[in-house]
């Protein structure tokens, strides 16, 4: 197993519970969410995440003093993120941290496993 999927896979059991991804926005209204250039993918942009609002909040220091943890309930990742934001590319940061080595995914990579894991149920 790489370490993408088992990063992915332990990601999926940290939001069972709160079906609930946590990203960084200046303004939830707004929605400008935070995102970084790839470490490893050039011209990628890619969208934070993290499983809780907790370890989301404790990233919103020095450049990101100004962002506030955003709920992105499972559903409307699904729903909404999934098709928007990977069509154009966009990775996904999984519990990003700054002075580390940051796991980045496909949008539908994790989608997969969620679905797979059981994690995410379509609504019916």
């Amino acid at each position: 197993m790489t370490d993408k999927i088992a990063a992915m896979q332990a990601f999926a059991e940290q939001v069972r519970s709160s079906q609930t991804l946590w990203g960084l926005t200046a303004d939830p209204a707004e929605e400008d969410w935070v995102v970084v250039d790839s470490q490893s993918y050039e011209d990628t942009e890619v969208l934070l995440v993290w499983h809780s609002q907790e370890a989301a909040a404790a990233t919103c220091t020095e450049e990101w003093s100004n962002y506030k943890p955003s709920a992105i309930p499972l559903a409307e990742y699904f729903d909404f993120w999934l098709e928007e934001l990977g069509q154009d590319g966009v990775m996904i940061g999984l519990n990003w941290q700054d002075n580390g080595e940051n796991i980045e995914v496909e949008m539908v990579e994790l989608a997969r496993v969620l679905a797979e894991s059981g994690v995410y149920k379509e609504a019916e």
